[in-house]
């Protein structure tokens, strides 16, 4: 009989592309004959970096493929990209992506986390602003000053977050440094990294409406691919009461059964019984003008798609609607700019705009608005700058304050440039809509 240690290498090779790195480290475990010639093996680990960007460990100080796949992406690779959160009615975005630590690493690569921020409402600008990117969180292997033999290869989390403590002693020309970095150097407490199960609680906000988020189990804006870090599931973040002269109306938030969610992940505070000085909401829960009630509360954040398309000129004969397809920025007046992922409908022949963020009239989740494909209407450009423009009759939804009484009202949506929308809202307003780039989000960054 003809055993699996008589399989030629290059056989083996095929086997292992189609198993996971954790059942390839069990096969060959199986046997001292393959265990010690494959443990630190290039063929058998490196295809395992590559779908990270990762062909070259040199970026990593020439560490084993295997530890590099093992330690850090095997177990938070899945993080890499954008997600955004059900926060009620301005909702959040994070971002992981893999970046060189030139300050504790000597540029070795982490993937480290930020939060994108938007800014209120500017009187300068007519058109959307990109958001500021804070970074709260790092994940790389142990940083050079800190490392022994013993832990140099093992995977350490950082947060950097704002402290509430007196940090006067670190005053640089007059100025205080906002964040400190809490890495398990010291007794204090730190967030937590959570996996939380599929389920279809939803949010409750009492004498208002949120909205569901998601509103079904695979939503447009949705990365089904990604996939979750393999870690223990959850149930949903305990909703912390209230103290019951803090509750304005008397009933706080809660969950209450809802549509399907898919899985996500959650950043729990440091635990309220053990010594912290940092306060994580300020970066994950924006204020707005009905946060009061949950500004302590701990959101689910899902995979946001990351997909960018280059855009056609409308006046293009190769002009699809698809290629609308993706996260852009609007323009919310009052509001400031908020971000939305653009969905075409093949079926429908129709454009949906989602909000990924939200206001307290129209929340995160809910689709802010829409243009029939079958419906074009001739228009000039509204920048009377005299280009080619195609533009479709739509709706626009509207509500007052806590997303009551919604409705839907005509609108034109207008695709003025290849990466530029207006939208006529009946006789209300007009708002300006820019699709979002990495490369110039980052600009500067």
């Amino acid at each position: 009989m003809v055993s699996v240690l008589d399989l030629p290498y290059d056989v083996l090779q095929v086997i292992f592309r189609n198993l996971s790195p954790a059942d390839v480290l069990c096969f060959i475990a199986s046997t001292r004959t393959l265990y010690y010639p494959l443990l630190d093996d290039t063929t058998t680990w490196r295809p395992f970096c590559i779908p990270y960007g990762i062909a070259d460990n040199s970026v990593f100080k020439n560490r084993s493929y295997r530890v590099i796949c093992g330690r850090l992406f095997h177990r938070f690779g899945a993080l890499l990209g954008r997600w955004c959160s059900d926060y009620p009615f301005a909702g959040n975005i994070i971002e992981f992506r893999l970046v060189p630590d030139e300050f504790q690493r000597s540029g070795e690569l982490i993937i480290a986390g930020d939060v994108w921020r938007f800014s209120g409402r500017s009187h300068d600008h007519s058109m959307p602003q990109y958001p500021s990117y804070v970074e709260f969180m790092q994940i790389g292997f142990t940083p050079w000053r800190q490392a022994t033999r013993q832990n140099a290869d093992e995977v350490q989390v950082s947060w950097h977050l704002r402290s509430r403590s007196n940090l006067g002693f670190l005053v640089h020309n007059g100025v205080p440094p906002p964040y400190i970095r809490l890495d398990g150097g010291d007794s204090r407490a730190r967030p937590s990294l959570h996996v939380i199960a599929p389920t279809s609680m939803t949010l409750m906000v009492p004498h208002y409406s949120s909205g569901e988020f998601p509103e079904r189990l695979t939503p447009a804006w949705f990365d089904a691919e990604r996939g979750l870090p393999p870690m223990p599931q959850e149930s949903p973040p305990a909703i912390t009461p209230r103290p019951r002269d803090q509750e304005p109306y008397g009933v706080g938030l809660r969950y209450v059964e809802g549509t399907p969610k898919p899985g996500s992940i959650s950043i729990f505070p440091p635990p309220p019984d053990r010594t912290s000085t940092v306060y994580l909401p300020e970066l994950h829960n924006p204020g707005n003008p009905l946060s009061f009630n949950y500004v302590d509360f701990v959101p689910r954040y899902y995979a946001l798609r990351t997909d960018t398309q280059d855009g056609v000129d409308p006046a293009s004969p190769d002009w699809r609607a698809e290629t609308l397809v993706g996260l852009w920025l609007g323009d919310y007046g009052p509001h400031g700019t908020e971000c939305l992922f653009l969905e075409h409908d093949a079926a429908e022949q129709a454009l949906r705009a989602w909000k990924i963020t939200g206001d307290v009239n129209i929340p995160r989740g809910a689709c802010t608005w829409s243009a029939d494909l079958k419906e074009p209407t001739p228009r000039e450009d509204p920048s009377g700058s005299g280009r080619t423009v195609r533009a479709f009759r739509g709706e626009g939804q509207i509500a007052h304050h806590g997303f009551i009484e919604a409705a839907l009202i005509p609108a034109v949506v207008i695709v003025s440039g290849r990466d530029e929308i207006t939208v006529e809202w009946d006789a209300f307003f007009a708002a300006k809509f820019i699709r979002y780039r990495s490369e110039r989000g980052r600009a500067g960054d």
